[in-house]
């Protein structure tokens, strides 16, 4: 864990978008869906609950079983963002203390989404049986929150039915989280994205498609390899980790994005589960 003098530690546990991919084609970088954890002194931040927070959960237990307090932030509702909430096993144990927290949006409350997505015929188990769910809180576009001596900034991307990125500050290090995200079809930054991620020591960002597929793809509410590079070199970032791959991009295709961006200026990573990195 990372210390209050340390800034904050990243761990990737789901890198895909859409739906989990496992198989041999896709082991190398991984298969599931977003999560992202961040340790911050004494803070504990996961970042989305795609299929991911299951292994993340696992990794926990094995080293701990101690009772854990965390916030989960969700980005939005998408089902590959939420999925792997009904299969969290620190959920259900009424020792812990996590609260989720996901963006405020007009006439569709967080907690109605999250309960909605465990209800019969789709799920035998209601949300009520996550014990270790101790709140359910929502975020408009540009608020802030304090956890600890961490604090969490949120804006607003482009994506269909709305999605909120985040920024993490912890001991003079932060964290910008950018999925999902469709850049515009001008040179300018999206306003959200440049909020959160101006001089970030590190910037996740939307990289399902490069820039020959995404014609193909306009208005699906997803970015490029090449967009997050520009992005990240205009805004000052210091590591740029690609993340949320399309279904279809299998590990020899990131091999070759890994090839393409190491021989460009600035650190540019290719996101991959399991692995972490010290802000």
């Amino acid at each position: 864990m990372a210390d209050s003098a340390s800034g904050m530690t990243v761990t990737f546990w789901g890198v895909r978008g859409s739906t989990p991919v496992p198989g041999p084609n896709t082991v190398r970088y991984g298969g599931n869906t977003p999560c992202v954890e961040v340790r911050a002194g004494d803070s504990i931040f996961v970042l989305d609950a795609g299929t991911g927070i299951q292994s993340f959960g696992r990794d926990f237990r094995e080293k701990s079983d101690e009772p854990v307090k965390l916030h989960l932030f969700l980005t939005h509702t998408h089902w590959d963002h939420i999925q792997g909430l009904p299969f969290f096993q620190l959920a259900y144990d009424p020792r812990n203390e996590i609260h989720i927290v996901g963006p405020k949006r007009q006439g569709s409350a967080l907690l109605d989404c999250l309960e909605r997505q465990m209800l019969p015929p789709n799920f035998p188990v209601p949300f009520a049986l996550l014990q270790g769910v101790k709140s359910v809180t929502e975020m408009a576009s540009g608020d802030s929150m304090q956890v600890g001596d961490a604090t969490i900034h949120s804006a607003a991307l482009n994506h269909p039915n709305e999605s909120m990125g985040f920024r993490v500050e912890h001991g003079g290090r932060a964290l910008a989280y950018c999925l999902d995200h469709e850049h515009g079809d001008t040179n300018q930054i999206h306003p959200g994205v440049a909020a959160l991620a101006q001089n970030a020591d590190m910037l996740v960002f939307d990289a399902a498609y490069t820039d020959e597929e995404y014609p193909s793809f306009r208005g699906w509410g997803h970015s490029t390899w090449q967009e997050g590079y520009k992005t990240a070199r205009e805004l000052g970032v210091r590591i740029l980790a690609l993340a949320g791959f399309n279904p279809g991009v299998v590990d020899s295709d990131l091999d070759a994005i890994k090839v393409e961006v190491e021989a460009m200026a600035g650190r540019t990573i290719i996101a991959t589960e399991g692995s972490s990195i010290e802000l």
